[in-house]
């Protein structure tokens, strides 16, 4: 799985791209926390009666519907005022659904199933640029924490900086603009 440093950022940056000028922080929280949600199902590792089952890790809980369930629930508990507006639930799903896609796209762990219930197969990206969290850390494994941050630092990091950004680049070229044609 991708750090929760990673996916937090996913949440943050998806808020980000679905407001204009700076998110408000009910909207970047909720979509931190819809990013964050899936992995709920990590503390199923614990219980070996669930091992291998729909509600393992990477499971139900990161499926298509659960994102659709996720991105309800917190448009029921933190927006309940602009139920009718698609914007803040779409920003809340894609958060919700940012999750799957950065875990499947990590080397290393099961695949995800995206389709459950109707499906049982788990999917991985093509291309698997991020290196997976070990989980505990001891001696050699806080290196490979390092790496693996390292990877979500270049693959989640850098565009989560260009979607910040960009924004207020092309605002300031546009005031430059305005100065340069105003005698």
């Amino acid at each position: 799985m991708s750090s929760l440093l990673g996916h937090a950022l996913a949440g943050l940056t998806i808020s980000a791209a679905f407001t204009k000028g700076r998110p408000p922080r009910r909207t970047w929280a909720f979509a931190m926390a819809c990013a964050l949600a899936p992995d709920l199902d990590w503390f199923t590792g614990f219980l070996p009666f669930l091992d291998g089952t729909s509600l393992s890790h990477r499971g139900m809980s990161h499926s298509l519907i659960a994102a659709v369930l996720i991105a309800t629930g917190a448009m029921l508990i933190g927006f309940r005022s602009e139920l009718r507006n698609p914007r803040p639930w779409a920003c809340l799903l894609s958060a919700a659904f940012s999750h799957g896609l950065l875990d499947a796209c990590t080397f290393g762990g099961t695949g995800v199933a995206f389709l459950l219930p109707f499906s049982k197969a788990r999917f991985v990206c093509v291309w698997q640029p991020i290196f997976v969290s070990p989980i505990p850390l001891s001696g050699k494994l806080f290196d490979w924490l390092l790496f693996s941050l390292g990877t979500e630092v270049v693959w989640i990091g850098i565009p989560a900086l260009l979607v910040f950004s960009a924004p207020r680049a092309f605002q300031w070229l546009r005031l430059r603009k305005r100065s340069e044609e105003t005698p």
